[in-house]
């Protein structure tokens, strides 16, 4: 009897100490599985990271809409976001601390956009242009009755945003003292040399934009695209319309000034077309009374 009774108190205890390790074990098994679960969510959403800095930018995403990364941008930035994508797609990048310009190239391929810069090289906003600026039709055989083929409406306010999306550029002299600063962007130069009183200083504000045109290859070479698509008819009338009294002398002094052969070649192609348009008739004067 004393045997039966301590044999089922063991089995007992046994019992106990079974179910205590089932307990313990099923315990584990809950922790490793919800621990998995969290690291598991963790690699289904990565983090996503816009930041812009230093007129720089730095992104890491993983299959994020394009629109989305812009509105980061304009947020950190303060700029305004103008224009609409052409090509909505997910993003999935890596970078870090890529120039702007750059950056924006990453991420929306093929489609032009222009940056425009304010006081201090602050950036005011992203112009998202239609698309890339056009590159100048190859020649084709036309018929003898065939009229000339016009300039692309796109063509110049591509190029006028290709101007405006360039960060100020450095001056120095009586420039400088003129516009209150060591930097001027190529809207401040365009109207110094086009509008000063003084010779010297439009000659100097030409003579920058074009060193800073030519520093950069690829800013060159988007700007002699810009450039050459339009015609020379066309680019004249531009001219004479916004310099008057001055178009010639512009003209001349990117003839001179230029280091690159199509931007002189431009020029001078324009200058033979500004020389034989008929310059504008002065208004008309109503006759006073009594005359």
């Amino acid at each position: 009897m004393w045997l039966r009774v301590r044999t089922r108190a063991a089995s007992l205890r046994c019992m106990w100490f079974r179910g205590a390790i089932c307990r313990t074990v099923g315990g584990l098994l809950a922790v490793t599985i919800l621990v998995a679960g969290r690291n598991v969510a963790a690699d289904e959403a990565p983090d996503r990271v816009v930041q812009y800095q230093k007129d720089a930018l730095t992104v890491r995403v993983t299959h994020v809409p394009v629109d989305e990364v812009l509105t980061q941008l304009g947020q950190q930035s303060g700029a305004e976001i103008r224009g609409e994508v052409r090509d909505r797609h997910e993003v999935t990048a890596e970078f870090e601390d890529v120039p702007l310009p750059e950056a924006l190239h990453r991420l929306l391929g093929e489609q032009n956009f222009a940056l425009i810069y304010g006081d201090g090289g602050r950036l005011k906003a992203v112009r998202l242009l239609g698309g890339p600026l056009a590159a100048p039709a190859p020649a084709a055989a036309a018929p003898p009755t065939a009229p000339p083929a016009a300039s692309s409406p796109a063509s110049l306010p591509a190029l006028i945003g290709l101007f405006e999306a360039r960060p100020p550029v450095p001056i120095q002299g009586r420039l400088s003292e003129v516009l209150g600063s060591p930097l001027a962007t190529f809207p401040q130069l365009g109207d110094v040399a086009l509008h000063s009183d003084d010779v010297l200083l439009r000659t100097e504000a030409i003579r920058v934009a074009l060193q800073a045109i030519e520093a950069d290859p690829e800013f060159k070479a988007a700007v002699i695209s810009g450039v050459t698509s339009i015609n020379n008819a066309d680019l004249a009338s531009l001219i004479r319309g916004i310099a008057g009294a001055h178009s010639d002398e512009l003209v001349l002094r990117v003839i001179t000034l230029a280091r690159a052969t199509e931007l002189r070649a431009k020029a001078s192609s324009v200058l033979q077309e500004l020389r034989t348009q008929p310059a504008a008739a002065p208004p008309a004067v109503p006759p006073q009374p009594g005359a």
